[in-house]
């Protein structure tokens, strides 16, 4: 699924913005699952609260501009491809403070659009493709979830949750198969109910372990001492 939104406080703009960027999918990218959100202004993007994987963003809005608005996203990720939209040339010189991926000047271009995304997902293709993932089966749906982002599994009546850095992903299954799946370097079944992903690991005793997030998840008392030596070989590169 890939999320996008499209930021700009003039309806007109937006709506026309948002109708090309759907035409370019849907014309050029029927294989691939789109959620578009609007917002008519910056607050109410950061106040929606979640990942996008695109955003179209004007620079000038009334209250907080765009750039603003980027810095605030680029705080809680560095993946979101964004995409300045504005009608004045001087301002695109500070898209490179906040690492921009690109800049459209209005009214936008299909064309530009269509060159833009094609960039984004040729990269998002090449990035997947050399990293490791988890394929799952949730009802008729398959989902590749890449295991970089994955902090930790959790099972709750035959339900396991996958907590991902965007959200929590839920399926049935069996947590030894799981098991079996991840990669036993960066991997570790610290608990019946809790598989956890030792890069996310800030610190650990004897009956639990606290996330970088301080998240809190179990750790088995009889597990302890393993959990310990695979924490120490995983900072050290592999290497005891």
């Amino acid at each position: 699924m890939l999320k996008i939104a499209v930021c700009d406080d003039e309806v007109i703009q937006r709506l026309d913005a948002v109708k090309k960027i759907k035409k370019v999918l849907e014309n050029n990218y029927c294989d691939y699952h789109y959620d578009i959100e609007e917002f008519s202004s910056g607050e109410q993007l950061i106040s929606y609260g979640s990942y996008f994987d695109i955003v179209f963003l004007d620079i000038k809005m009334r209250k907080l501009s765009g750039i603003d608005i980027a810095k605030n996203i680029r705080k809680n990720n560095n993946d979101t491809k964004i995409i300045f939209i504005t009608a004045f040339e001087e301002y695109v010189f500070e898209a490179f403070d906040v690492s921009a991926f690109h800049y459209l000047i209005k009214p936008v271009d299909e064309e530009k659009i269509l060159e833009i995304i094609n960039r984004i997902l040729k990269e998002l293709t090449h990035t997947t493709s050399n990293e490791q993932c988890i394929v799952i089966n949730r009802g008729k749906s398959t989902i590749k979830v890449l295991l970089d982002n994955v902090s930790f599994f959790e099972i709750q009546n035959r339900v396991i949750d996958i907590h991902t850095q965007r959200e929590v992903i839920q399926y049935y299954d069996k947590i030894a198969n799981v098991e079996d799946k991840v990669p036993k370097e960066s991997f570790f079944r610290c608990h019946r109910s809790y598989i956890v992903n030792l890069k996310y690991v800030k610190k650990f005793n004897k009956t639990e372990i606290i996330l970088d997030d301080n998240t809190r998840i179990g750790l088995s008392k009889s597990k302890y001492d393993e959990f310990s030596k695979a924490f120490l070989k995983y900072i050290k590169g592999g290497a005891i």
